[in-house]
């Protein structure tokens, strides 16, 4: 516009150049990087920035993983494969939906 026009002409005028001047105040503490994460996770809820807290195992839930994990430690990757298959399917499932619905609800 002509005021923007005329405020660098006059700029150039009288400092020689059209560069911004040194302003006051506090010098920048974050980046754009900093203030994108800002941006991010200032919209996010607070139950998913909170860290998960759990229930310490008992002695029962102890012996019991210990057995599963010795029962499965020769597993082949094509026993892996079939258990992974029938655990990872459900889940992709509903992470499709949820992002059918965030966009088309």
């Amino acid at each position: 516009s002509q005021s923007v026009i005329s405020r660098l002409a006059l700029r150039r005028r009288t400092t020689g150049t059209v560069r911004d001047r040194p302003r006051s105040g506090a010098p920048r503490v974050t980046d754009r990087n900093d203030d994108q994460y800002l941006r991010t996770y200032s919209c996010r809820p607070v139950y998913e920035i909170r860290p998960l807290q759990v229930t310490p195992l008992t002695p029962r839930h102890r012996r019991e993983r210990l057995q599963w994990a010795q029962d499965h430690v020769t597993w082949t990757m094509q026993q892996w494969s079939t258990v992974l298959l029938h655990v990872a399917l459900p889940l992709l499932f509903v992470l499709i939906l949820r992002t059918l619905n965030k966009y088309f609800i």
